[in-house]
């Protein structure tokens, strides 16, 4: 067994021992396992794929810093999206300011144009990629977390519910509650799909 794989198999705890020691690679293992997470996070508030992986390198780069303050290893990946939506408030402040302080012709969030995502079903066009983001955007924040983790992060239940520190009871009721707003919302993409 390589070393790459089995870092790569060691649970977040032991990556964040190994971290705090010394080891480089232990933590480029879990940026390789959250990255995607941390990304769909951002672009679930920023909208912008670019933008949003800046801020995901700016979350791992201050989880780095800072993880000598992580009191629950276990929680890292809540933890995580903890930084990454602070990070988000940090831009979305940041472009008010440049905005009305020094007159620049900053975007509103909701008038970025879809990118040409790389959408996890090749079925779907931009347009359609860019009309899901918009949909999950406007999902309560508790729930755009959850959806990202889930289907970005590809958490279970019960894993989301275990870094977020909840039961996993409440993490499925506010799954199921996200999923039936957005199989409202996204009822007539399901057609044009399927």
């Amino acid at each position: 067994m390589t070393y790459e794989f089995k870092q790569f198999m060691s649970s977040d705890e032991q990556l964040i021992s190994e971290t705090l020691g010394g080891s480089r690679m232990a933590f480029g293992t879990l940026v390789e396992r959250y990255w995607k997470m941390v990304v769909g996070l951002a672009m679930s508030k920023i909208g912008e794929r670019a933008e949003a992986e800046d801020i995901a390198q700016e979350s791992f780069m201050r989880a780095y810093s800072q993880l000598h303050s992580l009191q629950q290893p276990s929680r890292f990946a809540g933890w995580l999206s903890k930084i990454a939506m602070q990070q988000c408030s940090n831009t979305i402040r940041q472009r008010i300011r440049c905005k009305t302080a020094l007159g620049c012709k900053a975007m509103r969030i909701e008038d970025i144009e879809a990118e040409a995502a790389e959408p996890g079903n090749h079925r779907l066009t931009a347009g359609q990629s860019y009309f899901i983001r918009e949909r999950v955007q406007r999902l309560p924040a508790k729930f755009q977390k959850l959806i990202v983790m889930r289907f970005v992060g590809g958490l279970s239940a019960v894993q989301i519910a275990k870094q977020l520190g909840k039961r996993p009871g409440t993490v499925r009721v506010w799954l199921h509650r996200a999923y039936k707003i957005l199989r409202k919302d996204l009822s007539g993409i399901l057609e044009e799909v399927t």
